[in-house]
């Protein structure tokens, strides 16, 4: 009898999740010798905890409303919950409604206000009863959803309807984020590029909300499911017919009707529990089909007419239900033939479309025969379950992976946009700096830099899309520190977006060099019009390298972006940025940055082809605009022995220098000055080089030491940082006056205290200047010819910028444009190589005039300028002045003989044998 049980559960059992569903027979149990309902139920018995079952014996419901109701209403057997599924219990909204609709034939009705009471009720017909019925209607689906178990209906609905839109937001919100934060960013999004981070998600959110809400709300009410009236045939829901208007007519309708659509309905509620939704739904976990137990021997009992009407409605609308159901029937009701299709001759065509129809159904015959003979079946059977709880828990598994995996994957994306600054494809979140190309992808997020670097970054963004707009442009990347902090007065570092004040020589610098550059982009009227991509190497330069790789892999994708300009400083992380660029091979042009050895990268192989890392030779692709640290620092000397001390026999200096890892300024410019001081006869013994670092402070005790020497001069080889400190330290500690002479880093501090400085009695403060507009109101030469109209700009406005960096970084972009203004040839845009031999070409006869002297790469393999201008400006109590000034202004000038600028080296060693 296993075996029985065994074809059983083989039917019950739903196929793998890919493969139909199969149809299920009505097997009909004939009764011989034994019970047939028994047999039936002792059959049926081993699977009723597992499945939707129900089993209703003969003469226990007098109607067949009575039992589709006791089958499938509210607390109908079906629908009970299945101990061990995993998955909620069917649910039959369809048959409910209609059942719900048909009881109310025995509600007494109430009369129209102010008339006769209605005839018979309903009545389709009356206004009044179809009012009674919308209110009915409307109650009956706020207290059908009431109490403990609607709340739990409606929570159901609720989270079905969020497992699907919840990966439907996100993908929104994916696909949106990559539209908005490509080069393609809708035209709404260009005047707020703060929220092209924002908005995306928060769509996404708005996507999901709205979706689940809706979906859930559907589903509660029904409106999900109601639609399937108007598409089967038993009393059609009509057009535009109003739910409760419907509702009316069906109350109304012939028990005949109303039978057949409670069948049908049922049969449709079932095939819902088991469809397989393209959206989530408890039907993908169910392993086991519904079982019905009937017995039908007693003739004219409603269950006897349920199962007729269960085959005729199969076979009419080709509607399987998913459910075997098992009928004890008597043996001549299970020998009736079905009925075929017929009719006259003069109906043949109509009957070939009826014969037509019931094929395209594929409804199969339904009857499958089994009598019983012999002793009652063995129910101690136990179904293997595992295979439908495996299905049920993969469901569940997939629900977590819809709920989590866009969770997860939100929040990876999130992560990954933060770590690209909000969505840029150039740029990543380094710490709390924004590390990169900030604007390639459009105008840079606001609150990136603070206000006062921010508000220049906005003017060349609305600069840069003046020049999309036209259509041909070159893009020249600017190389800088933007995101420069310092720490707040309580000690607290400072926010994301907070820069460290104005009086900060690196602020000063990056702002000098943002603010020139967009006066000479905001000038360019010419096609190509000139883009200039920021790109942010963090505070001190410490993610030069990774800065430098990002502008890298947007050249290798972008021929607009054609070289870079900037390295305002010496320290490490430019060198790293210079030989990384180098390997890409990028062009550059360097501001301020003076280290001798910067823009030499590892030469890969000697001449006879042996590899040998520690040798070094100067990178093709780089230009330097201003001189180098030992230009400054033999003039310097030069200046010392032959101005400030013609008499001395034997001069003393000291050295104070900020020896902080990684500065290559400082230590380079101490090592020259050295050298070059030695070459001067100016004595300087290794007791005469006073240390400190910024980071551990000593600025104080330095100049101590440094005063305790007596020397002739004190040579300031440091940052403007501690500049100020140094002096106000030195002019407490002398006895008489000392001389300082400090680097061109400390413009900005002189710009900014130089009355304070000037006011000094035993301080008489000089510094190197790399340009400045001083120089061109120097009256002691004449250069020859009238200043830049960049330098006449200058002249009608305060003095507040860094200097040597506004100038400077206004010559290397207008260098660079007129360069690739030069190779641009009609629609083609100049490559990288035109732009590196434009450049190259800068020498001799083809040498330029520019705001901060002539610019002249001598044709060397080092592209380092030529007699390139440089001075030393004395700060006094009444402003600054030119005390000593070496190469050219313009091209028409010439350099006077002799004196300290006589054969100027431009390069260490240039003089005095290769000692590099």
């Amino acid at each position: 009898m296993a075996d029985v049980h065994g074809v059983i559960e083989k039917l019950v059992r739903r196929p793998f999740f890919w493969l139909p569903d199969q149809p299920l027979p009505l097997v009909l149990v004939v009764e011989r010798d034994g019970d047939a309902f028994e047999a039936a139920r002792r059959l049926a018995a081993p699977f009723e905890d597992c499945l939707p079952h129900a089993t209703v014996a003969a003469g226990r419901y007098g109607t067949l409303h009575d039992l589709v109701d006791a089958l499938a209403g509210e607390q109908g057997q079906l629908g009970r919950p299945v101990g061990g599924s995993f998955l909620p219990p069917p649910r039959f909204s369809l048959v409910q409604f209609v059942l719900w609709a048909r009881r109310q034939r025995d509600l007494p009705p109430e009369p129209d206000r102010g008339g006769p009471p209605p005839p018979r009720w309903p009545d389709p017909q009356s206004r009044g009863s179809l009012e009674e019925f919308k209110e009915r209607l409307k109650l009956w689906r706020g207290g059908r959803h009431g109490g403990h178990q609607g709340r739990r209906t409606a929570a159901d609905f609720f989270g079905r309807a969020a497992t699907t839109w919840l990966p439907v937001g996100t993908l929104a919100a994916v696909l949106l984020s990559t539209r908005v934060s490509g080069d393609h960013a809708p035209w709404w999004l260009d005047s707020a590029p703060d929220l092209v981070g924002v908005l995306p998600w928060a769509l996404g959110l708005l996507v999901f909300a709205a979706g689940t809400v809706v979906q859930g709300l559907l589903s509660v009410r029904g409106s999900f499911f109601n639609g399937w009236f108007r598409r089967q045939p038993y009393l059609t829901r009509k057009p535009y017919e109003r739910l409760a208007q419907y509702a009316l007519r069906v109350a109304s309708a012939s028990d005949e009707d109303a039978e057949r659509l409670l069948v049908h309905a049922m049969c449709q509620d079932l095939r819902q529990a088991y469809q397989k939704w393209i959206i989530p739904w408890p039907s993908w976990g169910r392993g086991l089909y519904g079982l019905l137990v009937l017995d039908a021997t007693l003739p004219g009992c409603a269950n006897e007419r349920f199962l007729r009407l269960l085959e005729e409605t199969t076979e009419e609308t080709g509607l399987l239900p998913p459910m075997l159901v098992l009928a004890a029937v008597p043996e001549p009701k299970a020998a009736e033939a079905r009925a075929v299709t017929g009719g006259r001759l003069t109906e043949l065509p109509a009957l070939a479309d009826a014969w037509r129809a019931r094929v395209r159904r594929r409804v199969p015959p339904l009857r499958l025969l089994a009598a019983t003979s012999g002793p009652a079946l063995d129910d101690d059977y136990r179904p293997r379950l595992l295979p439908s709880r495996m299905r049920a828990l993969g469901y569940w598994c997939v629900i977590a992976l819809l709920v989590v995996g866009p969770v997860t994957l939100a929040w990876r994306i999130y992560q990954d946009q933060r770590a690209r600054c909000g969505g840029l494809s150039w740029a990543e979140l380094v710490g709390d700096e924004c590390v990169g190309v900030v604007n390639a992808d459009g105008p840079a997020p606001d609150n990136l830099f603070g206000r006062n670097i921010g508000a220049v970054v906005k003017k060349i963004d609305d600069n840069n899309a003046a020049a999309r707009n036209v259509g041909a442009y070159v893009n020249v990347v600017l190389f800088g520190e933007y995101s420069i902090r310092s720490p707040r007065p309580d000690g607290e570092p400072a926010e994301p977006g907070e820069n460290a004040p104005e009086d900060d020589s690196r602020v000063a610098g990056a702002l000098a060099e943002l603010k020139a550059v967009e006066q000479y982009q905001r000038a360019v009227r010419n096609v190509p019009r000139l883009q200039v991509l920021i790109a942010n190497a963090g505070a001190d330069f410490r993610q030069g390298r990774r800065a430098a790789r990002l502008v890298s892999r947007l050249a290798a994708e972008d021929p607009h972006t054609l070289g870079v300009i900037g390295f305002p400083r010496s320290v490490r992380g430019v060198e790293e940025a210079i030989s990384v660029l180098h390997q890409a091979k990028i062009p550059m042009l360097s501001t301020t940055a003076t280290a001798d050895d910067l823009g030499y990268v590892p030469d890969t192989a000697d001449v006879a082809g042996t590899s040998d890392a520690a040798s070094k030779r100067p990178s093709p692709y780089y230009f330097r605009m201003g001189p180098t640290n030992w230009r400054e620092a033999e003039l310097v000397a030069r200046f010392v022995r032959q101005t400030l001390l013609p008499g001395k026999a034997s001069p003393t200096a000291v050295i104070v220098q900020d020896r902080s890892p990684g500065d290559s300024y400082t230590n380079n410019l101490a090592r020259d000055y050295k050298e070059a001081a030695g070459d001067q006869g100016i004595k300087i013994s290794e007791r005469d080089e006073v240390y400190y670092t910024v980071d551990g402070g000593g600025i104080a005790e330095a100049t101590s030491v440094a005063c305790g020497r007596d020397p002739d001069v004190i040579l300031y080889a440091g940052r403007a940082t501690e500049f100020l400190g140094f002096v106000d330290a030195v002019e407490k500690c002398s006895d008489g006056q000392v001389k300082v002479i400090a680097g061109d880093d400390v413009i900005k501090v002189v710009t900014d205290h130089g009355k304070e400085i000037g006011d000094y009695r035993r301080v008489q403060v000089y510094y190197a200047a790399l340009a400045s507009r001083e120089l061109w109101r120097d009256p002691a030469r004449d250069h020859g010819t009238q200043p830049t109209g960049y330098i006449q700009s200058l002249f009608g406005r305060d003095s507040t910028e860094s200097e040597d960096n506004l100038i400077l970084s206004y010559d290397a972009v207008e260098l660079f444009y007129d360069s690739a203004n030069r190779a641009y040839q009609g629609r083609r845009l100049p490559s990288r190589g035109d732009l590196l031999y434009r450049l190259a070409l800068v020498s001799g006869r083809l040498a330029r005039n520019g705001s901060s002297g002539v610019i002249d790469f001598g044709g060397r393999e080092a592209h380092d300028p030529v007699d390139k201008t440089i001075a030393i400006m004395r700060v006094k109590a009444g402003g600054v002045s030119v005390a000593v000034r070496c190469g050219r202004l313009s091209l028409r000038e010439s350099a006077p003989p002799g004196g300290v600028c006589d054969h100027l080296a431009d390069v260490y060693g240039e003089e005095a044998g290769s000692r590099r």
